[in-house]
């Protein structure tokens, strides 16, 4: 394989297949001959992008806000309406998108690995302050607004966490129309 081809997998690629891997098999399997193997590609390649497995577990946390919530964060500001209109559109792309996949991986690896753990509670931060905001811009004071949060937020954990199959796109819109009713159906509609 030629030196260029070689360097046409970008350093996302090699972080996506990692993430892939974080998921399939755990972090002490996150390493730089089978990443390479997986792409088809030499360890050369890898350190075109990295200076060693350090440098992309290192890379691994911020990859996951960028691929997996900044999308989310992005897609609602597109979103014309009210709040419960915003929230509808998040709980439909979560369930389309199912950008949530990694999550489980990143909170395994988080037991015992503090910058990792600092990077997961940085995300849930955000993401609860997301669903927190919408929930006050629907009226409601920043105390129930928080705790809605939490019960939004808690529930998408803990559905990565127990869903024992996986869910079809299907199930998985209807559980977010659901839970939009469960959480709105006292806040006045848009």
């Amino acid at each position: 394989m030629t030196k260029k081809k070689e360097q046409s997998k970008d350093r996302d690629s090699w972080l996506a297949e990692a993430m892939e891997m974080l998921r399939e098999r755990g972090i002490d399997h996150v390493k730089v001959e089978p990443l390479a193997q997986r792409l088809g590609m030499t360890k050369g390649s890898f350190y075109w992008h990295f200076k060693d497995r350090h440098d992309l577990l290192r890379s691994l946390p911020e990859y996951w806000a960028r691929a997996q919530t900044d999308p989310v964060m992005a897609h609602v500001q597109t979103i014309d309406g009210g709040p419960i209109d915003k929230m509808r559109a998040i709980l439909e792309f979560l369930a389309r998108e199912d950008p949530d996949r990694y999550d489980n991986a990143m909170r395994a690896w988080a037991q015992f690995d503090p910058e990792v753990a600092a990077a997961v509670a940085q995300i849930d931060d955000r993401r609860m302050a997301l669903a927190r905001s919408l929930f006050e811009e629907a009226g409601l004071d920043p105390k129930a607004a928080a705790f809605r949060a939490r019960l939004w937020y808690f529930y998408d954990v803990g559905e990565h966490v127990t869903r024992d199959t996986p869910l079809s796109v299907e199930e998985r819109l209807e559980r977010a129309a659901l839970r939009l009713k469960l959480l709105t159906s006292d806040l006045a509609a848009d």
